[in-house]
């Protein structure tokens, strides 16, 4: 028997161009989908029993849109819960995704899916204590800029599979995310970079712009979907995959810099989430590391990473010294690189809508690549046909201590949460089993050390040579532990010391200084 059609209220396309045309003016998020009431929850799909699994499926439809994506609220399900979307017929479309969620996280979505008509199936185990139930408020309707809706960003691109343009750059390319964001009125792109904090805990914290972020709701935020490794397999392009795709985030942290004074931008526009879930070994992630040195212009070449319009990712390269400023002059502010792009082998990639939020990288000795802006926007009329004028950043250095915001929301209080006072720190791709020395502790040949802060064993990150001894002192200058560590057992525990601030330092063979800060906290 055909499942029940159930529809969305209809798309009014002239009502959207037109709201389109005062986003733009307004310098809002420009958006891909728009939120559609469709008002059904679980009770209204057909339930059955399949085996083990109790099964509900909703045939949705928005007549006209390219691709579709619900959204879920009122989320209350067993553990084993999980969802796939199928054609009408049963053709599966998007394979099954978990629907384990943070506790009091009560807000999901659906994969985007091409099509205006599908089914949303979901299972449940049919032995749970307590029977799922959700409610689906809103569809978003794709009407532009997604996958079924090809060439729509400009020509010049270069894919991240070209060498030599990527040579170099392979962590923070695999760092880059493709951001949906999640307003009241629908959905856009914008590019987010993992970046890695003092603690090297591998904390999920993604580093994108805040005005693609500042319409969204704590409810908008756990809909969000982050999409890894979504690139093409080759230089002239060919196979992707949106399958590595994570749901949900919180916001941890941001410029509060709306200033319509400065055309909306009165700071650095950044913001920082962290993803409701940690993030899957099988993405192959990189956290990207960073500088937050306060510098008036760099002279060191470099590249972005970003998914322009929300496209495959591509790479963009500079090749001039960068200068500090702000898209209105006049303002006054420091807040921002400036950048012209530059031409190379495969083309001369620019930055374009969707690439707002994406990583403005540099190499620097010691630590490789480094990040130390995001992407506000270009100068007006800025297209692969007309590379001139500026492309603005927002550098790392004020998004560390400036901006109109409170203490506890500027990026330090997270990425240097026990004010260590590290400015620069290396990128890793498992920053929690092989961290990252800062720039200091490298070019010195000093010691770095994982946790740190640290509860009990302790991993020395620098060679240290077949045998040495190490000691540690407490804040009074007393040697509280001694022993001895080698490149083939390079751990300390210091689990029986109180809480506090300590100096472990290391004799051996080798040249110094061999010496390192390392906090205690249990």
């Amino acid at each position: 028997m055909p499942l029940p059609i159930l529809r969305a209220v209809a798309f009014d396309a002239a009502a959207v161009q037109q709201d389109d045309e005062r986003r733009e003016q307004a310098g809002e998020l420009p958006l891909y989908g728009r939120k559609l009431a469709l008002a059904v929850s679980s009770a209204d799909g057909t339930w059955s029993v399949d085996g083990s699994e109790r099964v509900c499926r909703l045939a949705v439809s928005s007549p006209g849109a390219l691709a579709m994506e619900l959204f879920l609220e009122d989320v209350s399900v067993p553990a084993g819960a999980r969802m796939r979307i199928t054609t009408l017929d049963g053709q599966e479309l998007h394979p099954y995704v978990g629907m384990d969620l943070p506790q009091d996280v009560h807000e999901y979505a659906t994969p985007l899916v091409s099509g205006d008509s599908w089914v949303l199936e979901y299972r449940e185990p049919v032995d749970a204590l307590q029977p799922g139930r959700f409610s689906l408020p809103w569809l978003s309707h794709a009407y532009r800029d997604v996958e079924a809706f090809t060439d729509r960003e400009g020509n010049c691109h270069v894919n991240v599979a070209c060498s030599p343009e990527r040579d170099g750059w392979e962590g923070p390319i695999k760092a880059t995310v493709r951001i949906s964001v999640v307003v009241p009125q629908g959905t856009g792109w914008c590019t987010g970079t993992l970046v890695n904090n003092v603690r090297q805990d591998c904390a999920p914290y993604i580093l994108s712009a805040f005005h693609c972020g500042r319409e969204s709701t704590t409810a908008n935020f756990n809909q969000y979907k982050f999409y890894f490794n979504f690139q093409y397999a080759g230089c002239s392009g060919g196979s992707y995959s949106t399958a590595q795709f994570m749901t949900g985030a919180q916001l941890k942290a941001y410029s509060n810099d709306y200033n319509p004074q400065y055309q909306g931008l009165g700071g650095s526009d950044f913001m920082l989430l962290h993803t409701n879930a940690g993030i899957p070994g099988s993405f192959e992630p990189y956290w990207a590391g960073w500088d937050a040195t306060n510098l008036s212009t760099v002279t060191a070449d470099g590249v972005c990473i970003h998914h322009p319009t929300g496209a495959p990712k591509r790479i963009s390269s500079y090749t001039q010294t960068l200068t500090t400023g702000h898209p209105m002059a006049s303002s006054g502010l420091m807040s921002h690189y400036k950048l012209i792009w530059a031409a190379t082998e495969h083309g001369w990639g620019i930055t374009e809508v969707g690439s707002s939020g994406s990583g403005l990288f540099k190499h620097m000795d010691g630590t490789g690549p480094v990040l130390i802006g995001t992407c506000t926007g270009n100068s007006s009329g800025m297209t692969c046909s007309n590379h001139s004028g500026w492309a603005y950043f927002g550098k790392m250095s004020y998004h560390w201590t400036n901006n109109p915001n409170t203490a506890n929301l500027k990026l330090k209080a997270w990425l240097d949460p026990d004010n260590t006072g590290t400015t620069v720190l290396g990128g890793s791709d498992s920053p929690c089993s092989s961290p990252a020395g800062t720039a200091e502790q490298l070019r010195q040949g000093q010691l770095s050390a994982y946790p740190n802060p640290a509860s009990g064993l302790v991993t020395i990150g620098q060679v240290v040579g077949a045998d040495a001894r190490f000691t540690v002192f407490n804040a009074t200058g007393h040697a509280v532990l001694t022993g001895r560590i080698s490149d083939k057992r390079p751990t300390i525990d210091v689990a029986g010391l109180p809480n506090g601030a300590y100096l472990v330092r290391l004799e051996s063979d080798l040249p110094a200084p061999e010496s390192i800060r390392l906090l205690v906290m249990h």
